[in-house]
């Protein structure tokens, strides 16, 4: 039996297969309230800012666990008085501050991994089951994050200290990247794992060199190394331009 031809060259000009023929595609609309996947899959609109509204209460556990937290050590530290006018130990306080711009950081880190694995899981879901069961289950995965989330930082003592605060962090963050890559195997559709790694290796990348930074600035030791009084005659000297392109008129004599 001879076999049907593949593509139609009835013109003589088109031989690209439909498959690849990008001229004719439908383009899929991706915004915050329109997930690609429900689009793609015609899910009906009426569906979309509820699955999106469920997907976004993934990121609700990062705030009012983490960042609440961050800011009020920050504003207790900014609310006291001047630690070298009564005698507190200033590096102390400058590694509290470090601790806790680092927790924000992973904080943030965490609200976009679990924001990720909520979506891949959201993938599946769309393509297995009907947009309500989708709803139900997506508003059980983002209790359940919520809740585990709390009992980590109750457990690390977070909610007290930032140095408590910023490891508690780094293991949910660490948990969600697990988490992410493992379901993300699970499933038939594509997704761009980069985006993760690449979160969670540069909020790993700035905590390293922050804590180094100020491990190195406390010690008493490193302040004559050429490099160090290199760096900090540079910053003299922008600080003097700059306080004389501003016309700031206060006293700089001592730079």
């Amino acid at each position: 039996m001879a076999k049907p031809p593949l593509y139609s060259e009835s013109n003589g000009t088109d031989k690209t297969p439909p498959a690849f023929n990008h001229t004719h595609a439908p383009v899929v609309a991706v915004s915050l309230l329109q997930p690609r996947v429900a689009v793609a899959l015609g899910i009906p609109k009426r569906w979309h800012h509820t699955l999106s509204a469920c997907r976004l209460l993934s990121v609700v556990p990062p705030f009012c666990w983490g960042l609440r937290y961050a800011l009020r050590f920050l504003v207790a530290d900014w609310s006291r008085p001047s630690n070298r006018d009564h005698g507190r130990d200033t590096p102390v306080s400058d590694l509290r501050l470090t601790e806790t711009a680092l927790a924000m950081i992973w904080c943030c880190a965490s609200a976009y991994l679990a924001f990720f694995f909520t979506d891949c899981l959201m993938s599946r879901w769309l393509i297995n089951y009907t947009p309500q069961a989708t709803v139900v289950r997506l508003f059980t995965i983002s209790c359940a994050f919520a809740y585990l989330t709390s009992w980590i930082v109750y457990l690390a003592d977070g909610s007290q200290d930032p140095g408590l605060l910023l490891p508690a962090w780094i293991g949910i963050a660490t948990i969600l990247t697990t988490c992410y890559h493992f379901t993300q195997r699970k499933i038939k559709i594509r997704k761009e794992t980069f985006a993760s790694i690449s979160v969670f290796s540069i909020a790993s990348f700035i905590s390293m060199v922050a804590l180094l930074l100020h491990s190195h600035s406390t010690r008493v030791a490193y302040q004559n190394i050429p490099l160090v009084a290199l760096a900090k005659r540079a910053g003299q000297i922008a600080r003097h331009i700059l306080f004389h392109v501003l016309g700031v008129t206060g006293d700089i004599d001592g730079l």
